[in-house]
């Protein structure tokens, strides 16, 4: 009787407390139902209903994102700018007409009326080259304009390619979570039992409550992160993300083989660094308007005209006259050379402009291109820990069960292969968006995605050749050194164990190809109601037990270690589906599972242990 009023009050501690809290959380879970294909039934707020890939996102971008859009009203301003300098070349006519009274005074005639209309025609044949000057200045702005507009596309579309990916990240990330709460939810179903039954101890109840509460925790934040990536999506796209999003695209087919290359064609293509020289010819024109204060103007004036005099015996008068006129200011205060000299200082400013452009392109292509090395190499090792910790955490679940690990050794596992799955999934999409971000430096993610706005010209359209540059004259490539692991671990390093660099399925590399994301979890949206073992796929056995090899969440990782084991060792296997878990399991005679258990740990299987048949 003690012992059960001292199981009533576990029960009433922490069973009623959960069941309370799972009831109310299990409600906010119905928001964030995510299945495997990513084609996910949202909260209305965060998705609309639709699908999308990667170009039609940035597509709608480039054309409807309000950056794009005012530089492009600055590129065409810019145009019309030039036009209004042209027309200095072209003459100048001016009509005039009038009517009034006038008198002169000591005439005796007091007041009489007059008129006049007259039409002039200005020429202009000299100006000290300020109009040429003009037209330059304002040719080159309408340039720097262009190439301002290509750089705001090519941001908005790393913008947009960056929000596309994290909105995938993110819905990924909610799915782990939701899979880590089920984990935890499973242990605490499973240790509640025995606490109700007399056979667990309080303080394991007390500990998996705990870890409940935090995976309770990580599954809002990711919630959280996933509605603030989806409202910057918004911003930048202009819609909701769609509910059915196509994996991002491989883009390192279209990246240089060295970064040397890269910060070349980063040179030879980057619209921000194009504009940046363009402005130091801009200011160069400017200095040259500035040179004709100094100069004399020459026009031809031509007039015609008509006026009526009353005062005059002659009456109306028709008058026609053509003149060459010089001018020339003698004297203006020193503004002529305090404006020279100010449009030379800002020929320097555009230089060191430049200068800055040259810096942050280098160091951007290198920094973007030396993530594409790293972070692809980083993931065979994350791949290699979130595939060794899955088949831990299998084992430690079975050894759980027949006594031989603690609760702690459990919770610690699912947590390690949670943080471990999270930092796999991170690292793809990093790889995606580093991709985007070296062609971007480099001005080539809009083509390489091929989108583009109908309404844009061409360089040849505005008569230009481009920006021709030595890219070693005026910024030379100075990369650091980029290592590898080999680089600093050198021949201490025991490299990739036999486990991972085989080619099953959890191999990892056909993931790392694809940069799509891996199917770490292979479960369905809810918890089962039981967990009755189901042996899903074996091969005639003869009379004897089994050894289980690896406890796996992915059936198809599962399969592919049987047809693996079977191959090695020919000998017939199963599939046991249990408890969240796929255990792959071989046939042993009796009197030979010795010698198996060493052939499994030369195969880097060593925590194979015996199961009942």
């Amino acid at each position: 009787m003690k012992k059960l009023s001292a199981t009533n009050g576990l029960y009433q501690r922490f069973g009623l407390a959960r069941i309370i809290q799972a009831a109310a959380f299990g409600t906010s879970l119905t928001l964030l139902p995510l299945s495997q294909a990513m084609a996910q039934s949202l909260p209305s707020d965060m998705a609309i209903p639709g699908s999308s890939n990667l170009q039609e996102t940035v597509q709608q971008a480039i054309t409807q994102n309000p950056e794009v859009n005012a530089a492009f009203r600055a590129f065409s301003a810019a145009g019309y700018d030039r036009d209004e300098a042209w027309g200095g070349y072209l003459p100048s006519v001016d009509a005039s007409a009038g009517v009034g009274r006038e008198s002169v005074e000591g005439d005796g005639r007091g007041s009489y009326s007059t008129d006049y209309v007259q039409l002039e025609l200005t020429q202009m044949v000299y100006d000290g080259f300020a109009t040429a000057g003009r037209v330059e200045q304002l040719d080159r702005a309408e340039l720097v304009r262009y190439y301002e507009l290509l750089g705001a596309s090519e941001n908005v579309a790393l913008e947009a390619t960056r929000a596309y990916a994290d909105v995938l990240r993110y819905r990924e990330l909610v799915r782990l979570a939701q899979d880590n709460y089920r984990q935890h939810m499973r242990v605490y179903d499973q240790i509640e039992e025995r606490a109700l039954s007399g056979a667990g101890r309080g303080v394991d109840l007390e500990q998996i409550t705990g870890r409940v509460a935090l995976a309770e925790s990580n599954l809002l934040t990711e919630a959280s992160n996933l509605h603030d990536v989806s409202a910057r999506y918004n911003r930048i796209v202009g819609d909701l993300p769609v509910e059915n999003l196509d994996p991002t695209p491989e883009l390192s087919g279209e990246l240089p083989s060295s970064v040397q290359e890269a910060v070349n064609l980063a040179f030879e293509g980057n619209p921000d660094f194009h504009a940046a020289i363009e402005d130091i010819a801009a200011s160069r024109a400017e200095r040259d308007i500035t040179e004709a204060g100094f100069h004399p103007r020459l026009d031809i004036v031509g007039r015609t005209g008509s006026n009526n005099d009353d005062s005059s015996a002659i009456g109306r008068r028709d008058q026609s006259s053509i003149e060459l006129v010089a001018s020339m200011n003698l004297y203006r205060g020193g503004s002529d050379l305090a404006s020279f000299r100010a449009a030379s200082e800002r020929i320097e400013e555009a230089v060191e402009n430049r200068e800055l452009a040259c810096r942050n392109v280098r160091q951007t292509t290198q920094i973007a291109y030396g993530d594409t090395q790293r972070l692809r190499e980083q993931m065979r090792y994350l791949n290699q820990h979130r595939q060794s910790i899955d088949r831990v955490r299998g084992a430690y679940q079975q050894q759980f069960d027949i006594g031989e690990r603690t609760l702690l050794d459990v919770l610690d596992s699912e947590n390690e292969f949670f943080e471990a799955s999270r930092a796999y999934v991170n690292a793809q999409y990093d790889v995606a968006i580093a991709d985007a971000e070296t062609l971007a430096s480099m001005g080539h993610l809009m083509r390489t995605l091929d989108v583009s706005r109908a309404d844009m010209p061409s360089l040849s359209d505005l008569g230009s050749d481009g920006v021709q540059i030595d890219g070693e004259a005026i910024c030379p490539t100075q990369a650091p050194a980029n290592y590898t692991l080999e680089d600093l671990v050198g021949s201490t390093g025991n490299g990739t164990s036999p486990y991972v660099s085989t080619t099953h399925a959890f191999d990892g590399d056909r993931a790392i190809d694809s940069l799509s994301v891996a199917d770490v979890s292979d479960k369905s949206s809810m918890l089962p109601s039981s967990f009755t073992d189901e042996i899903i796929n074996a091969t005639p056995a003869k009379a004897g037990s089994f050894l289980q090899v690896a406890a796996l969440s992915n059936q198809s990782s599962a399969v592919e270690l049987q047809k693996e084991l079977e191959g090695q060792l020919n000998m017939p296997t199963r599939i046991v589906n249990g408890g969240g878990f796929y255990r792959v399991q071989v046939s042993t005679p009796a009197d030979a599972e010795s010698g198996f258990r060493r052939q499994l740990s030369d195969m880097g299987y060593d925590e194979a242990f015996p199961v009942s048949s």
